[in-house]
């Protein structure tokens, strides 16, 4: 029995790295995870009748709302989410377990993971290569999103002797990871700088 529509997983890093102030929205310099929202909010907005879950990763992963055609309810969870409420790093494979098991809850004609993070993997217990693999023999599609910009960015930082400061810090995402897994599962890989 198939049902309408598809299952969409948006799986989004919450890592301590996503505070980059490397983005602007409407002239304001913002956060990624700031930046992050907006573009989810637009892409929420413009599905019909597929069922959207959310799971949230850092240092561990967890389904932060089950599939849901309730998207007023998503983007509720969605304003209220935080940097390093998962964690300080960066757990990419454990967030595509967690992805893959919301997906096997409602069957569908098609299940869609939808990966954004800003890292490398430095986290968990399932390795990305092992969770693309699974994903390739459940058939499910894996679009990967690399955010922010290349070398140094800034991170506002709250000093309780000099108070606030902007310090830069060498960022790097690991697009070869997220290359290969969008490829081997047929999804794509966009790099997100503005």
């Amino acid at each position: 029995v198939h049902t309408e529509g598809i299952n969409i997983v948006l799986a989004l890093d919450l890592s301590e790295s996503m505070a980059a102030l490397d983005f602007k929205n409407k002239g304001r310099v913002v956060n990624r995870l700031e930046a992050v929202k907006g573009v989810i909010q637009d892409f929420i907005a413009g599905r019909s009748g597929d069922r959207i879950g959310l799971v949230v990763f850092g240092t561990h992963a967890y389904t932060q709302l089950p599939l849901t055609r309730d998207y007023n309810t998503l983007v509720s969870v969605l304003d209220r989410l935080e940097i390093g409420a998962a964690g300080k790093s960066t757990a990419i494979g454990d967030a595509i377990g967690i992805a893959l098991k919301r997906l096997t809850d409602i069957e569908s004609e098609s299940n869609v993971i939808i990966l954004l993070t800003d890292g490398q993997s430095n986290a968990g217990e399932l390795s990305p290569d092992t969770a693309g693999e699974i994903a390739v023999e459940k058939k499910v599609k894996i679009h990967t999103i690399g955010v922010g910009t290349r070398g140094k960015a800034p991170f506002l930082i709250r000093d309780p002797l000099f108070g606030e400061r902007y310090v830069y810090q060498r960022v790097n995402i690991d697009e070869d990871t997220l290359k290969a897994i969008a490829q081997k599962t047929g999804g794509l890989y966009f790099r997100a700088e503005d």
